[in-house]
This record gives structure tokens, C-alpha cells and sequence, in this order.
């Protein structure tokens, strides 16, 4: 194996200073607002699209399991997640929102949305479509969900 092209190592070094830069303009002011940090209001958010195991918001998210469920863990006790029960699998309960989850997932969306609008005020609507475009390719062809370690050994 010849190593990554330069073109592949470039996709890197920038996904990785986006991903540092949208870090920066969402995580101080979202935990002021919101009084919950930026990996707390990701599980949220991962329960709030229908995410409702740790396993799966931790596959999802590319987080390590033990510190998902620290942060359910944390979310139950704010009052924000419950765990329900699946009467067909009494080994599983399934989390959801609460009614005070449901109200804080919705500012979370308004105060992103409010941020990010300021930041991405001057770039065009057709570079941000075509971006989600590829991403969502890019996601797909590289089996995103696949932790790390599993795709060293495909």
C-alpha cells in the first residue's frame, strides 16, 4: 500500500479545520445558552432523530460507548431523557426526550441555527448544498457509521 494521495490527505487537513472551526463558533456559546456542553447536546439531538440506545448514538456519533452513557446518564438525571421499556425485549429500554428534553432540543436548533447563520452569513446557498451533496457521499462510500477500528480490519 502506496499511502494517501495528497488529494485525500488535503480532504483531511480541511474536514479537520472545519470541524475544529464549526467546534469553536457552537460550543461556548451553545453551553451559555443551553447550559449543557456540545457532546451532551449531540445525544440529544441523536434522540431527538431516533437514536434510542447508547450503542447506536455512540456508533453514530463516533464516540467511545462508556462516555455515551455517561452522558445519557446525565441527561436522565436533568431530567431531559427518560428510559422507556420494550415490552417485546426486557433487556432493552429505549431512551426518548422528555417534555423538558423536547423544549431544550428546540432552542438547541434555534441558537445553531441563529450561529451558524451568522457564520455561513457570506457563503453562497448553492456552495453549502453542493457540500451537503458530497459530504453525504463522501459518508456513505466510507461506511461513516463503521467506527474506526472496524474499518482498519475491512
Amino acid at each position: 500500500m502506496n499511502g494517501a494521495h495528497p488529494e485525500q490527505l488535503d480532504l483531511v487537513r480541511r474536514l479537520l479545520r472545519l470541524g475544529r472551526a464549526m467546534y469553536a463558533v457552537l460550543d461556548e456559546p451553545m453551553g451559555a445558552a443551553l447550559g449543557l456542553n456540545l457532546k451532551e447536546l449531540l445525544v440529544l439531538s441523536a434522540i431527538s432523530s431516533g437514536d434510542d440506545s447508547p450503542g447506536r448514538i455512540a456508533a453514530r456519533q463516533h464516540l467511545p460507548a462508556p462516555t455515551v452513557t455517561r452522558l445519557v446518564a446525565r441527561l436522565v438525571e436533568l431530567g431531559l431523557v427518560e428510559r422507556g421499556g420494550d415490552p417485546s425485549d426486557l433487556r432493552r429500554s429505549p431512551l426518548r426526550l422528555t417534555d423538558a428534553g423536547l423544549a431544550l432540543d428546540a432552542r438547541r436548533r434555534e441558537e445553531a441555527a441563529r450561529l451558524l447563520a451568522g457564520y455561513l452569513a457570506h457563503v453562497a446557498d448553492d456552495t453549502v448544498h453542493d457540500a451537503i451533496v458530497a459530504l453525504t457521499r463522501l459518508e456513505a462510500e466510507l461506511g461513516a457509521e463503521r467506527q474506526p477500528q472496524e474499518m482498519q480490519r475491512a
